[in-house]
């Protein structure tokens, strides 16, 4: 993360000469706004994750951050209109009638249509969340794109910051063009993402599908590291799904395990020998530090949870690395046997706090979440537990 933090410092660092210049409602209006907008922009830049994971290799840290720009970018785009609506003595209204009669109200029409675009994309990720599926609100998300397009613009056409200050508007004409570069490449990456053949397909359990796949030509996926992830998609604009690697050999074929759970992995279930997928990726660093030394390694799977762990036991097992493979039921028990046989009496089902130990714990939201608070009132420090989960 520090390479991602010291590149989100340096773009904030051209707007701070205008803080001595805000000194009424206007002035700060125009900040808080110029911030909002910023926010969005690295909103929208983490959001692709083949910029992101160039700047962090860990996703999961990515995405927490994501959320966390999410509050303070909504605090500065709402708190931006209503101080414009302060300065300009304008009643409620000015916030959404929309006039495109003169150029000055053109521009400050695009500023509400983003906040009406922001209210939606806000709405559905906080307040109804909870109540709208999974694909609605990744749709919805999607608006993000011109929404940010769109402040760019409004911003461009009557920022008073931007018309003083000739290089604060050339810098913002560059976070512009940046935007619209991550946006092409966002649209663009899923068309030479490499492709994939399924070679081997082997049903687990009732439930879980293992899938060996090769790589069709000479392009091919970095090689994973244990606990790593790749994206698949059915075809090249399709929506790709993340899932982790449990095998791979000399010649580039992956191994995934995959639980039936929705209409992709339903899909998946359907394919022949020799379908084509694409892949993209590998990611994540959830197991990076298990294994590294002499302290002990405690692995905690829920159920299909345990398939990050497979190829690190596989390659690593030793004699103070353990498991404790809590199932749900049978049909998800992938993997138990040959677990058992290689870690033999580490393969457990209960763990104790171990002071020296490094906890990783994969499941589902809940089990997380469950499973970290007993660990926690165990005595288990923050700095020992690492985590990942996913939905099934």
């Amino acid at each position: 993360m520090t390479r991602l933090t010291l590149v989100m410092l340096l773009t904030v660092l051209p707007f701070l000469p205008v803080l001595a210049r805000t000194d009424d409602v206007g002035e700060a209006a125009n900040l808080v706004g110029l911030g909002g907008a910023l926010v969005l922009w690295w909103q929208v830049v983490l959001g692709v994750r083949q910029v992101s994971e160039r700047l962090c290799g860990d996703r999961l840290r990515v995405v927490a951050l994501h959320r966390w720009l999410g509050g303070c970018g909504a605090f500065l785009v709402l708190l931006h209109p209503l101080l414009e609506t302060i300065a300009n003595h304008q009643d409620p209204a000015y916030l959404v009638v929309l006039d495109f009669s003169w150029v000055e109200s053109t521009y400050t029409s695009y500023g509400r249509l983003a906040l009406l675009l922001f209210l939606a994309l806000w709405l559905t990720s906080t307040l109804l969340r909870s109540a709208i599926r999974h694909r609605l609100w990744r749709s919805v998300h999607y608006v993000s794109y011109p929404l940010a397009g769109l402040v760019f613009l409004h911003a461009y056409g009557i920022g008073t910051f931007l018309t003083d200050l000739p290089w604060l508007r050339a810098y913002w004409l560059a976070l512009a063009g940046c935007l619209a570069l991550v946006t092409a490449w966002r649209l663009a990456v899923p068309l030479w993402a490499p492709r994939y053949r399924v070679v081997a397909k082997t049903r687990l359990t009732p439930t879980v599908t293992q899938y060996t796949v090769a790589p069709v030509g000479r392009r091919r996926v970095r090689r994973p590291a244990p606990g790593q992830f790749c994206y698949l998609r059915l075809r090249a604009l399709s929506r790709a799904h993340p899932f982790s690697v449990v095998g791979q050999d000399e010649d580039g074929a992956l191994t995934f395990a995959v639980k039936r759970a929705g209409p992709f992995t339903a899909r998946l279930e359907r394919l022949g020998r020799d379908a084509g997928l694409r892949l993209d990726g590998p990611y994540g660093t959830f197991t990076r530090q298990a294994g590294t030394d002499d302290r002990p390694t405690v692995l905690i799977a829920g159920g299909i949870g345990v398939t990050p762990f497979v190829d690190l036991v596989r390659r690593h097992a030793g004699p103070r690395m353990s498991l404790t493979h809590i199932v749900a039921s049978p049909a998800e028990a992938a993997f138990r046997d040959e677990l058992r046989d290689r870690l033999g009496r580490r393969y457990t089902a209960a763990y104790r706090a171990d002071p020296r130990a490094r906890y990783f714990v994969c499941g589902s939201p809940g089990f997380v979440e469950a499973t970290t608070g007993d660990l926690r009132a165990d005595g288990v420090r923050r700095d020992q537990l690492f985590t990942e989960h996913f939905d099934c």
